[in-house]
């Protein structure tokens, strides 16, 4: 019950809470809309005060009009002419309202009307020389641009010509009759000003610089085309060009700045031979900057007779380049085969000996195709940039690795040279009995204290493991790759089970003398497709006879 009564008072309080919170917003509105509802009231009374005053003063002329009818006719008439004189023409009358409403309507009528007309009037400013207006202009910086145009063309004069650069602006409105001017026109009509003798001819820039003017432009295009025409590079060549903007432009110029056409054609078309300094770069051989350079090979020792064979970095080598006066800009597209570098990783592996480095997988350099466009100018690179590059070849990382295999031999003297597919099988020992022998011995016996650690001679599976009843005693016997076998007799302890998969140097079991034998020995065979292989072909101990007398050399010398 007291759960439940705290239930029905939670929701009791809960309700409560609401109906309190709507209360308040409700109340919260009807207040809002109250407030409204009196800026409304007073609105309307204050824009309809005007209309009510004048409603209630015609009320009062009404009552006077048919006071003065009871009396005689002209009192009567004085009331009627005032009644309409004040319902047209007296305060808050027709014409009276109307003229509040309608003359500030006029006015805004008026200001657009005006800005109208106003914008659609053109201005220009008007440039004054020497009292006299020379042209108009849309804006002020055309002048600089003529002011700038004109000391250029000027510049090459030997007298001492003067202009004043400093003009008369006025901003005024542009007639139909009136031509706006640009830049050059105003420079022509600047140049018209002064006292110099002109004439009408091409002006010749070069990257916007003024180089002198020619009466016809034709022969100096043509030269200058056909100079293009006949150029020949090697290799796929696009985008012959100039380096340099070469323009024309048709205007007034001095007379003494005109240039003969013959000779602004050899001019254009000239180049002279240059001896400079070149900063060798990693890469650079003698035939490399004989090339770039477009030098022959003789010349280039010639001047550089302190020069080996070899060019190295940051060396500093006299070249000659020809320059011309319009250098010849040209883009060539090759494609190069570069190499890539692959990477060495070292691993413990124990697959190897203790001590030995192999090399398991061979590094291979990897390859890469890309396209550069290099832009020549007069046959000298300046600048390559490169359009795609694609690996056909991924480099191949080199695996060198680094022995771990420990067991080996008690002594140096057991050296055995073979291929060192399998590992020492134990840990210690000597070879106490060979393959065959005397009595057509089937494996290797490697005498060792009892309980002496036997590892797997490499990676494979475990095919049997236990106690062999013909003669071998506790064996274990494993399968390698490429039908490989490795057996390992006598133990005295068998620490691995049939279907164990285990690794080079893993311990499968401990020495012993169980099964056919006469001592503490591990008999070891390899089989080769269940024929018996001599071990001592697959087991190497160089590496361990090597650093075991390394060991022992220092030793002595200490």
């Amino acid at each position: 019950m007291r759960a439940g009564l705290s239930a029905v008072k939670f929701f009791a309080a809960l309700l409560l809470g609401i109906y309190t919170a709507v209360k308040l917003v409700f109340s919260e509105l009807w207040e809002l809309i109250r407030g409204l509802g009196r800026a409304a009231a007073w609105l309307f009374r204050e824009f309809t005060e005007s209309i009510r005053a004048r409603h209630r003063r015609n009320l009062e002329l009404q009552k006077e009009v048919r006071k003065a009818r009871k009396k005689d006719k002209q009192t009567y008439t004085k009331a009627v002419i005032h009644f309409i004189g004040s319902y047209f023409f007296g305060e808050g009358g027709i014409c009276y309202t109307a003229f509040n409403y309608l003359l500030p309507v006029a006015s805004f009528a008026f200001l657009i009307g005006v800005i109208r007309y106003g914008s659609g009037l053109e201005y220009g400013i008007s440039v004054q020389f020497n009292g006299r207006e020379i042209g108009v202009i849309s804006e002020e910086s055309e002048f600089d641009k003529a002011e700038s145009e004109v000391r250029q063309r000027i510049s090459l004069s030997d007298s001492r010509t003067y202009l004043d650069f400093d003009p008369k602006f006025s901003l005024r409105i542009v007639s139909d009759s009136d031509q706006i001017i640009n830049s050059d026109q105003l420079a022509n009509k600047m140049l018209e000003a002064s006292d110099e003798e002109l004439t009408e001819a091409y002006g010749i820039y070069i990257n916007g610089n003024f180089i002198g003017a020619v009466k016809d432009k034709a022969p100096v295009e043509e030269a200058l085309d056909n100079r293009l025409l006949s150029f020949h590079a090697e290799g796929n060549v696009t985008n012959i060009s100039y380096r340099d903007t070469v323009e024309f432009a048709h205007g007034i110029y001095l007379a003494e700045s005109l240039l003969d056409q013959k000779e602004t054609v050899k001019m254009l078309t000239s180049s002279v031979e240059k001896r400079s300094v070149y900063i060798a770069q990693s890469g650079d051989s003698v035939v490399s900057v004989c090339r770039k350079y477009d030098m022959d090979i003789d010349d280039f020792r010639k001047l550089n007779p302190s020069l080996e064979n070899t060019v190295s970095p940051g060396q500093m080598l006299f070249v000659t380049s020809t320059e011309s006066y319009l250098p010849i800009q040209y883009v060539i597209q090759v494609e190069a085969l570069s190499l890539l570098n692959y990477e060495t990783v070292e691993f413990e592996t124990s697959e190897l000996n203790v001590g030995a480095r192999q090399v398991m997988v061979k590094g291979v350099a990897g390859e890469k195709h890309t396209t550069y466009e290099i832009t020549y100018v007069d046959g000298i690179e300046r600048s390559r940039k490169t359009i795609n590059s694609r690996v056909t070849r991924d480099p191949v990382v080199e695996q060198i690795g680094i022995g771990t295999y420990a067991a080996h031999p008690d002594s140096p003297a057991t050296v055995l040279t073979g291929s060192g597919q399998f590992g020492w099988p134990v840990k210690g020992g000597y070879v106490s009995d060979p393959y065959m022998s005397d009595r057509n011995h089937k494996g290797l016996d490697i005498a060792a204290p009892g309980g002496t650690e036997i590892y797997a001679a490499a990676d494979g599976k475990v095919i049997a493991a236990g106690w062999n009843t013909g003669g071998y005693g506790n064996v274990v016997q494993i399968a390698h790759e490429d039908g490989y076998q490795t057996v390992y007799a006598h133990m005295s302890a068998v620490l691995v089970v049939a279907d164990q998969e285990v690794h080079r140097g893993q311990l499968i079991g401990l020495v012993g003398t169980t099964g056919q034998s006469t001592g503490n020995h591990c008999h070891f065979e390899v089989r080769l497709l269940g024929v018996c292989k001599n071990p001592a072909n697959y087991l190497n101990t160089t590496d361990f006879a090597f650093a075991d007398k390394k060991q022992d050399d220092e030793d002595g010398q200490q």
